[in-house]
């Protein structure tokens, strides 16, 4: 691709400048301002050589010593991060306005750009463990102050164990997907990741053999398994089917189920958050979730070339719970659905979603998203789908109702 393209180029900078903007300080596109380019990218903004060099050694420096520390130092994992690396200097040479040609492909320079960003700390993603996070399993970068911030910690505790994976027995899928607990007996997650494991021609009973149940451990160098309780009830959920391929927004992406077992001690409910600040562009959120292993045929979501780099690079994390701050995007799909930009792929899907100012409150349920170089997440705002009639035949109706017989607390967040 030569630098020359400006079509080209312009693509990439609108697909990661808004990302590169919140880095580590004095690492991100520093002129953006001064050149008169705005946040969501575009504009002339040039990132000076200095800049450019400390923003891709931040990336070179982190991968060399998670694969040496974390990874074993494997020589196939330590070759894959120095070419991806490669790939994503390019990439921020052309964002920056040189004018040479890259050696790579476009798919390369986009792939190595998202290994880039996932790792200089403008959109992190931590690991979990013992119901904490891992500071250093990812460049903190911008947001250092999370990881801080006592109180806002603090409410992050609360709600880490009360995140969990649901496993299930299936031969095409390592597990269904994230979910949470919204009463001591209730667990969210989407639609799709229930049609994994309920027959929905037979009034959505559990399919026999699939034995799905919530697992809140799952953590690297962690707890392996934490209060496994099995799913034996379908409640709620959206009224549509959810196509297998592609996104539908106006389809609600969301199913609760009853569990066996009993809560332990430290497993709270979430409660809801009520009001509009999730769906103002901007607002900062953390996606709590367990990402997936992409493949070829992974019917968790679609797979792209950056998705073969961080598989590449990342295969031993996949399936372990993790926590990925972000921000709200521009969304043109309504207030129900919210999009995003924090680092997520398909075993996400049932993920919490919570704005940063608004903890311990839940105010989102990411539901899908492309992982490529087109990133763009999406997740339904809680309380704006509240009143949506489900499934009929289940035994609620609406969220609201299930609200109010279970006592899930709704919140309004200008009572925090």
């Amino acid at each position: 691709m030569a630098r020359y393209d400006q079509d080209a180029v312009e693509r990439l900078r609108s697909t990661f400048a808004r990302r590169l903007v919140k880095a580590r300080p004095g690492v991100g596109l520093e002129s953006m301002e001064s050149a008169g380019a705005s946040a969501e990218g575009g504009g002339d903004a040039v990132l000076s050589p200095e800049a450019l060099l400390a923003r891709w050694e931040v990336s070179r420096d982190f991968l060399r010593e998670f694969i040496a520390r974390e990874l074993g130092d494997d020589a196939k994992l330590v070759e894959g991060a120095e070419r991806a690396l490669r790939n994503g200097r390019e990439g921020l040479e052309l964002i920056g306005g040189k004018t040479s040609t890259t050696t790579a492909s476009p798919r390369q320079v986009a792939a190595g750009l998202e290994v880039v960003v996932r790792t200089d700390g403008s959109r992190p993603a931590f690991i979990i463990r013992d119901d904490d996070i891992v500071k250093d399993s990812s460049p903190s970068g911008s947001w250092t102050d999370l990881l801080t911030d006592v109180t806002r910690l603090s409410d992050i505790r609360k709600v880490l164990g009360s995140v969990g994976r649901i496993d299930m027995v299936h031969p095409g899928a390592p597990f269904a997907g994230t979910g949470w607990l919204i009463g001591k007996d209730l667990l969210v997650t989407n639609r799709h990741v229930a049609q994994l494991f309920v027959d929905f021609e037979s009034g959505g009973a559990i399919m026999p053999g699939r034995e799905p149940h919530v697992d809140f451990g799952h953590e690297l160098n962690g707890a392996k398994s934490r209060n496994r309780r099995p799913i034996i009830e379908l409640v709620f959920c959206g009224a549509t089917p959810i196509p297998n391929t592609g996104l539908n927004h106006t389809l609600l992406d969301l199913a609760v189920f009853r569990l066996g077992g009993s809560a332990a001690a430290e497993q709270m409910p979430l409660k809801v958050g009520l009001g509009e600040q999730l769906a103002n562009p901007q607002t900062e959120i953390i996606i709590i979730g367990y990402p997936a292993k992409p493949g070829s045929d992974d019917i968790l979501g679609t797979v792209t070339e950056t998705d073969r780099v961080l598989k590449l690079l990342f295969n031993k994390l996949w399936g372990y719970k993790r926590l990925a701050p972000g921000e709200v995007m521009n969304s043109s799909e309504g207030i129900r659905t919210v999009s995003h930009d924090a680092s997520t792929l398909g075993g996400n899907s049932g993920s919490v979603v919570m704005g940063i100012d608004t903890l311990p409150l839940v105010t989102g349920l990411h539901y899908g998203g492309f992982w490529g170089g087109e990133r763009a997440n999406w997740g339904h705002v809680v309380e704006n789908v509240l009143t949506e009639k489900g499934l009929g035949g289940l035994q609620y109706e609406t969220l609201h109702e299930l609200s109010k017989a279970e006592g899930v607390e709704l919140v309004a967040a200008e009572d925090l």
